[in-house]
């Protein structure tokens, strides 16, 4: 069994030696240069294990001999999942590993752009001690954080605003009272929460229906005071809306974890915005996460090859059997 690794991927030295052991493995630990390079790499796998690499309709035709897309993260919108269910290749993924890790995060961000901890730093650093009133910021407590999205990582983000004492208001696609009681939210529109929050928080997954969820129209909705963060997906938001928003000081500031293209342009506009703390796609990135992902990652190539797929994303491919070639 060919087992490649497409794309740059954590792969720590036993899961490397783990895999060795399941088939014969092929690591690229760089960006494929062009085209050909990747369809190169992914021609003769039949197990492909891949970070950010696009899996299209069009690569999927240079890898005729595939049988798993073995996803190394939770998101799977760089995987064409219905050409792959078509051509009866599963696709699986590294569910919830990263919740704890992006919760902690959404907060250091908060954080930043509330307290001006970075402003202070760099003004500690160069021995500026008197300017305090420059550095008049605004606590977590008492205000209000809106959550989009119910799901896990959405869940704990809940979680730890409580402990700041914060009040949490959600929208989510399956609203129910029962769970606002167990999660201590309340339920709004998104409109609503847009106008309500004084933190905006992004916690759902890119699907046709959420790119531009966040648009001119939504962050006219947002109060002047407030921020945005999203450590989702860089498509949820209209970063040219975004842009305007910020350069125009309608919101107070945003932190972007994520952007519509990445890595992100030197060049780009988001650069000169004094009001944005951006970080380079790191939410997820700790020592325990990456090692957990590394695991389970691993073990769903191993529960594939022994024929019991875990983690599947595309169920229908259970149904449909494998291709036949």
């Amino acid at each position: 069994m060919k087992i490649v690794v497409a794309d740059p991927v954590i792969l720590p030295e036993n899961c490397k030696h783990k895999l060795g052991t399941l088939g014969e493995l092929e690591v690229f630990n760089s960006i494929p240069a062009s085209v050909n390079d990747y369809n190169d790499r992914i021609k003769d796998a039949e197990i492909l294990l891949v970070g950010k690499a696009p899996i299209s309709r069009e690569v999927l035709q240079h890898a005729s001999n595939l049988k798993l897309i073995c996803v190394c993260h939770t998101g799977y919108d760089n995987v064409d999942t219905e050409a792959a269910t078509a051509r009866g290749v599963i696709v699986s993924n590294v569910p919830d590993y990263a919740s704890e890790a992006v919760a902690e995060f959404v907060f250091a961000l908060a954080l930043d752009l509330l307290r001006k901890i970075e402003i202070a730093d760099v003004m500690a650093h160069k021995g500026e001690f008197d300017d305090h009133y420059y550095l008049h910021n605004r606590l977590l407590a008492g205000k209000t954080i809106g959550v989009i999205g119910a799901g896990d990582i959405g869940k704990r983000v809940m979680q730890i605003a409580h402990s700041f004492n914060m009040n949490v208001i959600s929208t989510t696609a399956h609203p129910r009272s029962e769970r606002e009681e167990e999660l201590g939210v309340k339920f709004v529109t998104l409109d609503d929460l847009l106008k309500e929050s004084d933190i905006v928080t992004l916690h759902i997954p890119l699907t046709p229906d959420t790119v531009h969820m966040i648009d001119a129209r939504e962050l006219e909705l947002m109060k002047p005071t407030a921020i945005l963060i999203n450590t989702s997906r860089g498509k949820i938001v209209n970063e040219e809306a975004l842009i305007d928003t910020l350069r125009n000081k309608k919101i107070v500031g945003a932190a972007l974890d994520v952007f519509e293209k990445e890595p992100l342009k030197a060049d780009s506009p988001l650069m000169k915005l004094d009001n944005l703390v951006l970080t380079p796609h790191i939410a997820y990135l700790s020592e325990e996460t990456t090692d957990m992902c590394a695991d389970i990652f691993t073990e769903n190539v191993e529960m594939f090859l022994k024929g019991k797929p875990q983690n599947v994303v595309n169920h229908g491919v259970l149904k449909k059997g494998p291709q036949q070639n």
